[in-house]
C-alpha cells in the first residue's frame, strides 16, 4: 500500500481561497499553491507532481481552462486531475471545462468536506487509473511474451520436422546449428558415433577446446551455465551456446526451447545410428548368405561325385564278388535310395537358404526406410 503524502496544486489568483485550501487540507495533504496559470505549468511539471490541481478558472493571463488543455497536451502531466472551482454556475462553463479535460467542476462557495470528499475521489480514481494500467501493460506484456514464444517455438517445431529428413549424422548436425542460429545464437553441436564425432558450427571451424568440452559432455544428460555460454548434452548430442541474451526471460525461454530442439535431435540421431547398425547387420548378412550358398553348392557337387565314385566301386567290386545278379540289385537299390535322401536333404537346405534370403531382404528395405 503507497502511504506517501499526496500532494495537491491550488491555481488561484485569490490569497483567501489558497488560505482556505490550505486551512482545510494541511494536515492531510501537502499543498503547493500558484497564483497564476503560468506559474501551475512549471510547478506541475517538477517532481514529485502533484497528484490534484484546484483550478479557478479567472485568472490574469492564462484562464483556467488554457492552463487545463496544456496540463493535457504534456505527457508528464496529462494524468493529473483537474477539478474547476469556479463562481460561474452555468453549463456553457461546465462544458468549457469539460473541454479542457476537467475532471470535475465545483462551484463557489465551496464546503471543506465537499471539498475533501471531491480530492479523496480523484486520487482514488487516479489510483484506479494507475493499477489499470500497469494490469494492461502487464497483461500485454504476457500477450506479446506469448506470441514472441510461439514465433520462437516455430523454430523447433521447423527443425523437428527436418530431422526426419536427415539421413546421416552430418546433416543432423548442420540441422541443429542453423536452427538455433535462427534465434541468433551462435553454437557447436557435436554427435558421438560409433566410428568418429561429427561436428558443426555456426563458424567455419571448432576450437580445439570446444572440440574436447563437447566430447566430454558426450553421453550424459545436463544443462550447464556460465555467464553468456550455455552448454547442453543429451546423450550422443551435445550442444555449446556461446552468446546467451542478457534478458532474464529470453534466456529462459531460449533455454527451454533448446532442451526440446536436443531431445529431438538426440532421439534422431539414435535412430540415425539404429540404422546404419542395422544396414551393417544387413550386408553382414547378405555375404554370409552367399557364402554359405557357395559352400552348399559345393557339398552339392561334392555328394554328387562321392555317390557316383561309390556307385562305381560297388559295380567294379560285383565282378569278383560271386554275386548273383539279384543280389548286385539289391544293394545298387539301397545305395540308390541313400543318394536320394541325400540329394532330398541338400535340397532341404536350399530351401533354409531361400527364407533367410527372405529375411534379409526385409530387413534390407527396413533399413533404408
Amino acid at each position: 500500500m503507497n502511504t506517501e503524502t499526496k500532494r495537491i496544486l491550488i491555481v488561484d489568483d485569490s490569497a483567501d481561497d489558497i488560505h482556505f485550501v490550505m486551512e482545510s487540507f494541511s494536515k492531510e495533504y501537502a499543498v503547493l499553491a500558484a497564483t497564476s496559470g503560468e506559474k501551475a505549468l512549471q510547478i506541475a511539471d517538477r517532481d514529485p507532481r502533484p497528484d490534484v490541481i484546484l483550478m479557478d478558472v479567472e485568472m490574469p493571463g492564462m484562464n483556467g481552462y488554457e492552463t487545463c488543455r496544456r496540463l493535457k497536451e504534456a505527457e508528464s502531466t496529462q494524468d493529473i486531475d483537474v477539478i474547476f472551482v469556479s463562481s460561474h454556475d452555468t453549463t456553457e462553463e461546465k462544458l468549457a471545462g469539460y473541454d479542457a479535460g476537467g475532471s470535475d467542476y465545483l462551484i463557489k462557495p465551496v464546503q471543506p468536506d465537499m471539498l475533501l470528499q471531491k480530492v479523496k475521489l480523484a486520487i482514488s480514481n487516479r489510483a484506479d487509473r494507475e493499477s489499470s494500467a500497469q494490469e494492461t501493460s502487464s497483461a500485454m506484456q504476457t500477450a506479446m511474451t506469448a506470441i514472441s514464444n510461439v514465433g520462437e517455438m516455430g523454430v523447433v517445431i521447423n527443425f523437428l520436422r527436418g530431422s526426419f529428413l536427415a539421413d546421416n549424422s552430418e546433416t543432423l548436425a548442420r540441422q541443429i546449428v542453423e536452427a538455433t542460429a535462427n534465434y541468433g545464437l551462435e553454437n557447436s553441436v557435436q554427435i558421438s558415433s560409433s566410428e568418429k564425432p561429427v561436428y558443426a558450427s555456426s563458424n567455419k571451424s571448432i576450437p580445439p577446446l570446444e572440440q574436447e568440452l563437447l566430447s566430454r559432455l558426450s553421453g550424459e544428460r545436463r544443462i550447464m551455465e556460465s555467464g553468456s555460454r550455455l552448454i547442453l548434452s543429451f546423450g550422443v548430442v551435445s550442444q555449446l551456446i556461446k552468446n546467451m541474451p542478457d534478458d532474464d526471460d529470453r534466456r529462459g525461454r531460449l533455454r527451454d526451447h533448446l532442451a526440446i530442439l536436443l531431445e529431438g535431435a538426440e532421439a534422431r540421431a539414435k535412430a540415425l545410428a539404429i540404422q546404419t547398425e542395422l544396414a551393417s547387420v544387413v550386408a553382414d548378412s547378405n555375404q554370409t548368405l552367399l557364402n554359405i550358398e557357395l559352400l552348399q553348392k559345393k557339398q552339392q557337387q561334392s555328394g554328387m561325385q562321392i555317390m557316383d565314385d561309390v556307385v562305381q566301386d560297388i559295380e567294379n567290386a560285383f565282378f569278383t564278388s560271386g554275386l548273383t545278379e539279384e543280389q548286385e540289385k539289391q544293394i545298387m537299390d539301397i545305395v540308390q535310395l541313400g543318394a536320394g535322401k541325400s540329394q532330398v536333404n541338400l535340397e532341404q537346405g536350399l530351401q533354409l537358404n531361400q527364407q533367410l534370403r527372405a529375411i534379409i531382404d526385409r530387413l534390407a528395405q527396413f533399413s533404408s526406410m
